[in-house]
């Protein structure tokens, strides 16, 4: 079931525990982020439009990854102008979507954007999630928008072959150090998480990697070392350690073993 949860003044935690979304309402419109496909978006559109008359002014997209940037052409319609970091160019034109809108304008780093007095402040971190992960918070606000860095009390997805391991847990320790804030909504699970949840999510990632690089120093080779990665019974706990444990040590296994 899809829910609007206000987290701050004006600041809204969309969607399902599928997928979910950010949006701010201001005193000259509402910025959007993360359509993720046709349907959805229009049912963001209906949300927002219970809590405001305003129009979108602007999309904003986190990452480069179809499941969070599709179908935002409701948005289009009615004029909104759609943001992403410049690094995810490249990957929505290698790979055209139909159903992508492309990005009007884009960002290389650290950027605000204001809409009447509001500031939706756009974080740039380098490497992690892939290439062009934007980060987001209202200025003001202590809750972050970090789409797929973190999925609250889950261990995420086990291979994805564009992220870089070892940039990833640099940015969880990036954000966990800054301070300013104290919850988060994640692209996917629960409206609204607390701090402690990445900090999980951070720790989970680093006992994979050592345990793999344990693993490999010890001459465990490829499958054994994937059926017999084991970790500590807190991150057992996480949903979707059984399913994506194996798939998680592989990809840390290349990551030690190929460099990539």
């Amino acid at each position: 079931t899809k829910t609007t949860t206000e987290v701050a003044p004006g600041v809204y935690s969309y969607g399902a525990f599928s997928a979910r979304s950010l949006f701010v309402v201001t005193s000259d419109g509402v910025i959007a982020t993360d359509p993720v496909n046709a349907m959805n978006a229009a049912d963001m559109r209906a949300a927002i439009a219970a809590v405001t008359d305003q129009p979108v002014k602007y999309v904003v997209y986190s990452h480069q990854h179809w499941d969070h940037v599709l179908g935002g052409q409701i948005f289009k319609d009615e004029g909104a102008t759609f943001i992403s970091h410049d690094k995810c160019i490249p990957h929505f034109t290698r790979h055209p979507n139909e159903d992508l809108v492309l990005p009007d304008q884009t960002v290389t780093g650290d950027s605000d954007l204001t809409l009447g007095s509001t500031t939706l402040k756009l974080m740039y971190f380098g490497p992690n999630h892939g290439d062009c992960m934007l980060v987001m918070q209202v200025e003001g606000t202590n809750v972050l928008y970090i789409n797929d860095l973190v999925t609250p009390y889950s261990v995420g997805l086990g291979f994805m072959p564009d992220y870089d391991p070892g940039e990833w847990v640099r940015t969880l320790n990036e954000l966990e150090a800054m301070d300013g804030w104290t919850d988060f909504i994640g692209g996917h699970g629960v409206p609204l998480a607390p701090k402690d949840a990445m900090v999980q999510r951070r720790r989970y990632m680093e006992a994979l990697m050592a345990a793999v690089l344990e693993g490999i120093e010890s001459g465990v080779r490829l499958e054994e070392l994937y059926d017999t990665i084991e970790l500590a019974d807190e991150f057992k706990q996480m949903r979707g350690y059984d399913a994506h444990i194996r798939r998680g040590a592989e990809r840390i296994y290349h990551y030690y073993t190929m460099g990539w």
